[in-house]
């Protein structure tokens, strides 16, 4: 069974004999080897230098909070003392503006 896969360069990455050991080339300076998970298959991965900058992203982004802890906090407040102003206008203006982004 082959597979074929493309490479960065458009090129498909070729297939070699032994099938526990697959790597790939490409015109790339920076590699990081990836570790196998798997129990001693001794498969390797390389992964360019882009490769290993998105991964390094989304550790950092995966970091951040996914609620403004402050914002929450503020609104809680305003709703408990009865001093939270909400502008209609602005609300349908914002809700518009949500769906022309879902519909892009």
């Amino acid at each position: 069974m082959t597979i074929e896969i493309g490479g960065v360069s458009g090129k498909p990455i070729q297939e070699s004999g032994d099938k526990n050991n697959v790597s790939a080339t490409h015109n790339s300076s920076q590699k990081t080897p990836a570790k196998s998970s798997g129990s001693g298959g001794g498969d390797t991965v390389s992964l360019t230098s882009s490769a290993t900058q998105l991964r390094e992203l989304e550790t950092r982004i995966s970091d951040l909070p996914v609620v403004d802890v402050q914002r929450v906090s503020d609104v809680q407040r305003a709703l408990a003392t009865g001093t939270l102003e909400l502008s209609e206008a602005d609300a349908a203006t914002n809700l518009i503006e949500i769906e022309k982004s879902f519909s892009q």
